[in-house]
């Protein structure tokens, strides 16, 4: 448990680091912070997850991120960094569609962003220490773009 917290606490700074950087280029959009965190969350995933990502490539990769929905206890743990991987992944790509509407000089709705502020809540309701604290600040970026813009996008 120390070893993830210890991650945790590094990729908490690995993102203030990059949230500066993007304010600081002026480029702070909330598809380049979702991308940031669906980044960060892949490297910790990796990293804590070595055990297990290296049993999923050594014991053939297809098929062994099944544990027939958490009833073998032997395979949870891929199956776990299977799916916190894979939320990495959703993230950055979701970032990427939310920069790209940006470069198109739209915005996803309002509700979008309520939607993910709800989701934090939740999820740090659930799991405090938990990195879903970062995923406000892009969800109240995209309801405050989206208040100024409203006319663009509707749902």
């Amino acid at each position: 448990m120390l070893e993830a917290d210890l991650v945790r606490l590094s990729l908490g700074l690995l993102f203030l680091i990059g949230l500066w950087v993007l304010v600081r280029l002026r480029t702070r959009t909330a598809g380049h912070l979702l991308m940031l965190i669906g980044f960060l969350h892949i490297l910790g995933g990796a990293w804590v997850g070595r055990g297990p990502l290296g049993r999923i490539i050594r014991e053939g990769f297809f098929g062994e991120a099944d544990s027939a929905l958490g009833h073998v206890a032997s395979q949870m743990d891929k199956e776990l960094v299977f799916w916190f991987m894979l939320w990495g992944i959703v993230t950055f790509i979701f970032g990427q569609l939310v920069v790209w509407m940006e470069r198109q000089g739209k915005r996803p709705p309002a509700l979008i962003g309520w939607e993910l502020t709800i989701m934090s809540f939740v999820t740090i309701a659930l799991y405090p220490k938990g990195g879903f604290w970062f995923v406000l600040i892009p969800a109240f970026l995209m309801i405050k773009a989206a208040g100024k813009r409203e006319g663009d996008i509707s749902v």
